[in-house]
């Protein structure tokens, strides 16, 4: 017995109505959805069962699933199921964005891990943004970012390696960026530009996040600097759109 077996199993679909089929099942689950039929745990019926329920292809059920996703209503989890979304967490970009603070200011709990590091030459675009020559080296860091457990970011930065010498080691110890830079002299450090997007995650970004290859990501690029302007880090954060909202901070 699944957790909506109060809902109508037999809501009718109009078929060649002018709604694609996918749509109205969708707006049939949003509508279950909003009258918290779900249960305490907020997880609905697999495909399988949506696709019985409603008699349509599992391909149907899919889509509508998307687009409830995309709606920010329910989060796929691959090899977990599909969940009701408590609600999409504000993440605040501006001149000082960090993590750990926007997350505890809403009362969720972050997590971070170091996923590899690397001493590497910088690429031309890497270069420019850092304001380094082609070629110069830079440490590639890989990180993952959660929330309650939940994961949120995945993300790629490169910081000079001649200005933060040893940067992955002190990082492990020290469990933050914040700190870690802080042994470096940077006490303080601002973002100087975002760019942000959107796009169909790679197979990577599936992965670390969780995420159906269907689902869109949000992606920032963006450059930080110390308090004399000079470039610190590179990066490129692919957050989970379906669990984030990205809110852009104007300095006053």
């Amino acid at each position: 017995m699944t957790s909506n077996d109060s809902a109508n199993p037999a809501a009718p679909l109009e078929r060649g109505g002018g709604v694609a089929v996918w749509r109205q099942i969708e707006q049939i689950l949003a509508a279950e959805i909003a009258a918290s039929g779900f249960g305490a745990d907020g997880r609905l019926p697999s495909e399988g069962e949506l696709a019985k329920r409603f008699d349509v292809n599992r391909h149907t059920v899919r889509r509508a699933m998307l687009g409830l996703a995309a709606s920010g209503l329910v989060s796929v989890e691959q090899g977990r199921g599909t969940f009701v979304q408590p609600g999409a967490i504000d993440y605040q970009i501006g001149r000082r964005t960090r993590f750990t603070e926007n997350l505890r200011q809403q009362h969720h709990a972050p997590g971070g891990t170091m996923l590899s590091a690397a001493r590497v030459k910088a690429d031309p675009s890497v270069a420019k943004a850092l304001g380094l020559r082609a070629g110069a080296f830079v440490y590639r860091i890989e990180t993952m970012h959660d929330s309650d457990g939940i994961p949120l970011t995945y993300a790629r930065s490169w910081y000079p390696a001649a200005r933060f010498t040893d940067l992955p080691d002190v990082l492990q110890r020290t469990g933050g960026v914040t700190k870690a830079l802080a042994e470096f002299g940077v006490t303080d450090y601002l973002r100087k530009w975002s760019r942000i997007g959107s796009v169909l995650p790679d197979a990577e970004v599936s992965r670390r996040l969780n995420l159906n290859r269907q689902q869109p990501v949000l992606w920032v690029e963006n450059v930080d600097v110390d308090l004399d302007g000079t470039p610190i880090k590179y990066g490129f954060t692919h957050f989970a759109a379906d669990r984030v909202q990205l809110m852009v901070e104007h300095d006053v």
